[in-house]
């Protein structure tokens, strides 16, 4: 397979489609542009609105868009494949992290020729912190491990997969187990949040499992 000739490569925009359910983030090849808005983030999925410039977690998936950016034109019929399938698997539209390593996604034009493509890295998660945001989606800091709220408090929320430190991406199931009837984990399936809502005093313990690592979170109310 071969590259065409810079004057004849369209620009392309890969999106990660989705918020509410589960996450993702390219940033640019040399001719493309990758703004995301992953589903992701809460006590449900990971990231929230995030680009696609950071490692993918092993074991979640990305769902994108590819889009020409074209004035006045469209861009030709256009198929995705994977360098690497031991590292990236598409599944339709969507794309599964299956294993530790660095993988290019082809933009492939109708007679096989590569339009253009990226590299995507995927890194096995190490950690799993909840993160605090405000209504407006403005991250707020980290969670502690152990917090005091007043009835009727609220928090808004998302759990998001690390890396030795680093953020990752990706979109995927998280098992959520409250032990207490202090407080109440409400999702919000189109922001992609969970709101936790004070209800009445006392203590719960809050598990969260998800990319085969969990922690837990414990939550005192006050009256």
């Amino acid at each position: 397979m071969r590259r065409l000739p810079a004057a004849f490569v369209p620009f392309a925009a890969v999106v990660a489609l989705g918020c509410g359910g589960a996450g993702g983030r390219p940033d640019a090849s040399s001719m493309a542009v990758m703004p995301a808005r992953p589903q992701c983030g809460a006590l449900s999925l990971a990231c929230v609105g995030q680009k696609l410039d950071a490692p993918i977690a092993l074991g979640s998936t990305l769902e994108l868009d590819v889009r020409y950016q074209i004035a006045g034109s469209s861009g030709p019929p256009t198929t995705l494949e994977t360098a690497d399938p031991s590292v990236l698997v598409l599944d339709g539209s969507h794309l599964r992290a299956v294993g530790a390593g660095l993988s290019a996604v082809l933009f492939l034009g109708p007679d096989k020729t590569v339009i253009d493509f990226l590299h995507l890295w995927v890194e096995p998660a190490t950690e799993l912190r909840i993160l605090r945001y405000s209504s407006a989606g403005t991250l707020l800091g980290r969670v502690q491990s152990s917090v005091k709220l007043l009835v009727h408090d609220e928090l808004l929320v998302s759990v998001e997969p690390f890396a030795k430190g680093q953020p990752l991406i990706g979109n995927f199931k998280l098992e959520t187990t409250v032990a207490g009837n202090s407080v109440a984990i409400v999702p919000d399936s189109v922001s992609g949040f969970h709101r936790v809502v004070a209800r009445s005093p006392g203590p719960s313990q809050v598990k969260l499992a998800a990319l085969g690592l969990s922690t837990e979170w414990t939550i005192e109310v006050q009256p």
